[in-house]
């Protein structure tokens, strides 16, 4: 495998964005116009991540094609943890990328700042690349403070989430903000406590249970959330010892499309919900990464802005990492 950072791509600004990420991952950028060279590149020198521009199904196709017909879908040389797809579209205008069997990563292209952006992305990437990216130190600037909270009870999940609000509150978000990211949060811990356990043969425990019940979370069971802030990147990560996470449901339910009532999140209340899909429409970043059967992390990103309408239209990206 080469230690390259291979960009299939016409576009400057991703050339920008593939430079900052190599920079920042330490990984030399190689780049390409067309699927047929970027095929060509991956069958001799396989890189070690790929960027490839999804803007439309038709380029899709044509790197899927490139692929199947000179290294294979399903050879040793690809990789879907190192597969990136860069598009303009939000999720649920790329289903094809969704159900894609490459589909590992997913970059929407509001760069904003290219360089920026990639530099954020760029620790992403370094992570990616370890024997196991879990850890949100790694994920946010040197400098970075992490605090870790262990839950005991599923009862101190709204205390859990009106103290990430306060916090961000205090970090210099506006409120509305800073009840974004708590309601985000939510949602995380949520899926932790009550979709992640599962028994020996994989059947959920507390799928069915009531959001209100109460009971201790005990040994396995056992619920981290680490809540990071580096000056610029608002981060929170919600652990759980299952390692039960389902990549195929998990991109249908993030690439839902929702009615325009189904958008009127409350902004007002932390822990009013969101669901994973609106709470990326709404400006979050994802990062999952899970091990099976050992641990499941998922981090949501936020960047501090100075407004609503750019704290909603923000870089952002879906990002899945599996270990089996």
């Amino acid at each position: 495998m080469s230690e390259t950072l291979l960009l299939i791509s016409s576009l400057s600004e991703d050339q920008v964005f593939a430079k900052a990420v190599g920079a920042e991952a330490k990984l030399p950028v190689q780049t390409v116009t067309s699927a047929a060279q970027g095929a060509e590149f991956i069958n001799k020198h396989e890189p070690s991540v790929i960027f490839v521009d999804a803007s439309n199904e038709q380029l899709y196709l044509q790197f899927e094609e490139a692929i199947q017909n000179s290294v294979g879908i399903f050879s040793d040389k690809i990789n879907a943890n190192a597969i990136h797809f860069l598009s303009s579209e939000n999720l649920d205008k790329v289903r094809y990328l969704i159900q894609s069997p490459l589909f590992g990563h997913f970059v929407l292209r509001n760069y904003g700042d290219p360089a920026s952006a990639g530099e954020h992305y760029g620790r992403l990437v370094r992570a990616t690349r370890a024997e196991r990216a879990f850890g949100l130190k790694t994920l946010l600037r040197p400098d970075a403070k992490v605090q870790i909270v262990k839950l005991q009870s599923t009862g101190q999940k709204q205390d859990a989430v009106e103290a990430v609000k306060n916090y961000f509150v205090a970090a210099k978000f506006q409120p509305r903000m800073a009840v974004m990211i708590a309601n985000a949060v939510d949602e995380l811990l949520m899926n932790a406590m009550f979709d992640a356990p599962v028994d020996e043969i994989g059947k959920p425990l507390y799928s069915s249970a009531p959001r209100s019940a109460v009971f201790d979370l005990k040994d396995r069971q056992a619920i981290e959330m680490h809540v990071g802030y580096d000056g610029k990147y608002a981060a929170v990560t919600a652990v759980d010892l299952f390692g039960s996470l389902d990549k195929v449901k998990l991109l249908s339910h993030i690439s839902k499309i929702y009615t325009d009532e189904e958008y009127k999140v409350r902004t007002t209340v932390a822990g009013a919900g969101l669901g994973l899909a609106t709470v990326f429409r709404s400006g979050g970043s994802f990062f999952f990464v899970s091990e099976s059967n050992v641990r499941t992390e998922v981090t949501v990103f936020f960047r501090r802005a100075d407004n609503y309408r750019e704290f909603r239209e923000q870089f952002r990206f879906l990002s899945t990492q599996y270990y089996f």
